[in-house]
């Protein structure tokens, strides 16, 4: 059966309740004055996120939205789609995970993932406009969207990092599984690059990881 018809993103004034979460306190950790320089080398994946999302998360997601439209678009397609899932939808995503580790593992892990993922306080499903063309060829349209779509996300989470609201970028298995697209609602016309979960970091900051190669090792300069 088809997905549902995807509707347009909520209003932020409404957008709380379209995530089903209580809300609480500012976020911590903004940074309004953080320079850019500050906010790309700042950044982290967030593993722990505090239950509930802070006050004020639907406008810095929308500020955070507004960035990634601004990421380098061969073409101007602007192929990027994003799908912020209430909390029906949420649970029918962590259940459909639930599944397949549970086929994998064994009950027992299925139920362990369940309770972690619907932890979760935002979820955000990022998805790219089909072009018909496959990503094989160097210089397809649907290459070239893909990258598009990545540079978005990468913006999306800079931006909501400084403005103190951590993300992760999963890419598992359950994204690409073909009942995904029903669970989270997404269109015939769409394919999925991502899920961001979103929330008030918790703990402390993860710190700066030990590169394996430096700017040496990477940069070739040529005459």
């Amino acid at each position: 059966s088809r997905p549902p018809p995807r509707r347009s993103a909520p209003r932020a004034k409404s957008a709380a309740a379209a995530v089903g979460s209580k809300v609480v306190g500012d976020a911590e950790g903004s940074a309004p004055g953080m320079s850019a320089w500050e906010a790309l080398l700042g950044r982290r994946t967030v593993n722990e996120f505090a239950e509930v999302l802070p006050q004020g998360w639907e406008d810095k997601l929308t500020r955070a939205l507004e960035c990634a439209l601004y990421a380098p678009n061969h073409k101007r397609t602007e192929p990027w789609r994003f799908h912020l899932l209430g909390p029906e939808a949420a649970r029918r995503v962590c259940e459909l995970n639930a599944d397949i580790v549970s086929a994998k593992k064994g009950p027992e892990a299925g139920e362990k993932k369940l309770k972690r993922w619907l932890a979760m306080p935002g979820w955000l499903v990022v998805t790219c406009k089909e072009s018909g063309e496959g990503l094989d060829a160097p210089m397809s349209p649907e290459r070239e969207d893909y990258a598009a779509v990545c540079c978005a996300v990468q913006n999306l989470c800079v931006a909501l990092h400084a403005d103190g609201i951590g993300t992760k970028w999963t890419t598992g298995g359950v994204n690409f599984d073909p009942r995904f697209r029903q669970a989270a609602g997404v269109p015939e016309d769409e394919y999925v690059v991502g899920t961001i979960w979103f929330g008030q970091p918790a703990g402390r900051p993860a710190p700066k990881p030990t590169k394996k190669l430096g700017l040496d090792d990477v940069l070739t300069r040529h005459d």
